[in-house]
């Protein structure tokens, strides 16, 4: 009763691929997407009863439909969608480009936008399931030189909230998962990239940020192990959260920033009040 179908998305490294060798060993089944379906071999194993590994470029709508025909194809259902796949760029407002920002939202925000629009008429047939959406720590409060991977993570906090009200109708749940730092491969520069202009006024600022995030790669808080465990975790629950920072650095940032809300908007209130009639 308890074996579902997931389908992840980014599952050659990081979250996904501890995600997805979790999940097989204790006995689900399991689609998961890569650029290339090699390299989720060479790191899983070959397609088996219960693991399909698919390449995808989520840019391609066509594709990313095929993937989902071939999840019903071989295991009849999708019981859990994991938008996992992500990435990051750096860089000053001012130095990023515009293809370097247009390229992070396609991947963490137009990538997640096209999987939903293919699973979601899936899971409402079935009149159940679970979405988990990946946000960030990075949605919750950004920081200097991370504006464009916050903006994609701000954005999908904003689209699984209306989501998560669109799709209570039809018993399927949506839940927002925000990590901290994670010991994943992430901070390193398969993931982390740096804009390709640093101007000046930036590099020493940049400088000192590419130190913290050396310092922190490997030192990160977060055990994806455990994640991986917590993922099934929520979806055993009937009445699963909307919002979960995943960590305890990701509860702490959460419980900050809701108190520095609340004072910032309590100290204006009278500017905000001032307009109505």
């Amino acid at each position: 009763m308890n074996k579902k179908v997931w389908l992840i998305t980014g599952g050659s490294k990081g979250l996904g691929l501890i995600l997805t060798k979790s999940l097989l060993e204790n006995g689900h089944q399991v689609v998961t997407t890569s650029r290339t379906k090699e390299s989720l071999m060479q790191k899983v194993g070959a397609e088996s009863t219960d693991f399909l590994p698919v390449s995808l470029d989520l840019m391609d709508e066509k594709a990313v439909a095929e993937v989902v025909h071939l999840a019903l194809e071989k295991f009849g259902r999708i019981d859990v969608l994991v938008n996992n796949a992500g990435y990051m760029v750096a860089g000053a407002v001012e130095d990023l480009a515009d293809a370097e920002v247009r390229a992070c939202f396609d991947v963490n925000v137009f990538g997640t936008l096209n999987m939903l629009r293919a699973v979601i008429p899936v899971m409402r047939e079935q009149r159940s399931g679970y979405i988990i959406n990946t946000s960030s720590i990075a949605g919750l409060r950004s920081g200097a030189f991370e504006s464009a991977y916050s903006g994609t993570k701000f954005a999908i906090n904003g689209i699984t909230q209306a989501l998560a009200e669109e799709m209570k109708p039809f018993g399927i749940h949506v839940i927002n998962a925000a990590p901290g730092f994670l010991r994943t491969e992430f901070l390193t520069e398969t993931s982390y990239s740096m804009s390709k202009t640093i101007s000046d006024p930036y590099r020493s600022y940049v400088e000192e940020r590419l130190e913290f995030v050396a310092a922190m790669n490997g030192n990160q808080a977060g055990d994806p192990e455990k994640v991986a465990e917590l993922y099934q975790t929520i979806v055993a629950m009937d009445e699963p959260p909307l919002e979960l920072m995943v960590g305890s650095d990701g509860y702490e940032v959460a419980i900050e920033k809701a108190k520095e809300k609340i004072e910032m908007t309590e100290k204006y209130q009278d500017l905000s009040r001032s307009v109505d009639f």
